[in-house]
């Protein structure tokens, strides 16, 4: 690991991981309890999976004051209820970070409105929901809140259902968010990684049956000709660059090339796009 990401920007310090349990959400708990982080909350709905998973991480990390919150962040009552509890134990948070999502295959014209309301709801409102519950336990001048985006948060490429819709608008929630809560001090960064290697890829959308849908769709990113980012390292640059309140962090690097290229020319940025995906 580069020298940078062992200085542990975040030791000493109060945050929350909401998607805990599973992929990139796991992996930033482990980074920021094995970085010296003080207290950790992890929020995700299933409750024995996470209890499990707190005990795990106090195996590695037993200074760390560790609290598992069983929590569905799209139920704004219950979400509202373990800021709260979260408040009470630990006090104000200095980072909260959202990785709870779900992708998607698919044309969009096979798209259906109740597919894309899940998208929606998973992908944005999660988002919001966060951003809105945790607010008042955020410390003015000091706390950063991190949304999990991806690639798909810049790109719309074809095939992947309603994911990138619903990614594109939470590129413009954390826009909007960082720019009004930027006079009380607080800053909100939007993490846009590629797909991550994981031991299902290319068989995660097995269930998925369109008629004009090729193979290659069902790969990691819609087949976008891009290696799988290493998840642990993943989560200790995003880590990083939220501690130095960055505004957004794109993985792989050379993803910012096709950003700047249809930035200049919409339809070479829709040619290079289409090039190096399904």
């Amino acid at each position: 690991m580069p020298s940078h990401l062992r200085q542990k920007p975040w030791k000493q310090k109060t945050a929350v991981v909401c998607g805990a349990s599973n992929g990139l959400g796991r992996a930033m708990a482990v980074e920021l309890a094995n970085g010296g982080v003080g207290k950790l909350a992890l929020l995700a709905r299933d409750a024995q999976k996470l209890e499990t998973f707190r005990n795990t991480l106090l195996a590695s990390a037993p200074n760390c004051q560790l609290t598992a919150v069983p929590c569905d962040v799209l139920d704004r009552q219950q979400l509202e209820q373990r800021v709260q509890q979260i408040q009470s134990e630990f006090g104000g948070v200095d980072l909260v970070l959202n990785a709870v999502g779900q992708s998607d295959r698919g044309t969009i014209m096979d798209l259906q409105l109740d597919n894309l309301q899940r998208l929606w709801e998973m992908n944005l409102v999660s988002s919001l929901n966060v951003l809105q519950c945790f607010r008042p336990a955020l410390r003015p001048d000091r706390s950063t809140l991190v949304l999990i985006g991806s690639l798909a948060s810049l790109f719309a490429p074809r095939f992947l259902g309603g994911y990138a819709i619903a990614k594109h608008a939470l590129a413009a929630l954390a826009q909007q968010a960082r720019l009004e809560l930027a006079v009380d001090g607080i800053h909100v960064m939007l993490a846009c990684p590629g797909p991550i290697r994981r031991s299902d890829a290319g068989e995660r959308y097995s269930s998925v049956h369109h008629r004009d849908l090729p193979a290659e769709a069902m790969q990691p990113g819609g087949g976008a000709r891009v290696k799988g980012l290493d998840a642990q390292r993943l989560a200790g640059e995003i880590l990083y660059a939220a501690a130095l309140r960055k505004r957004t962090i794109i993985r792989p690097r050379r993803a910012r090339i096709l950003l700047a290229a249809a930035a200049i020319s919409p339809r070479l940025g829709d040619y290079l796009l289409k090039k190096n995906s399904s």
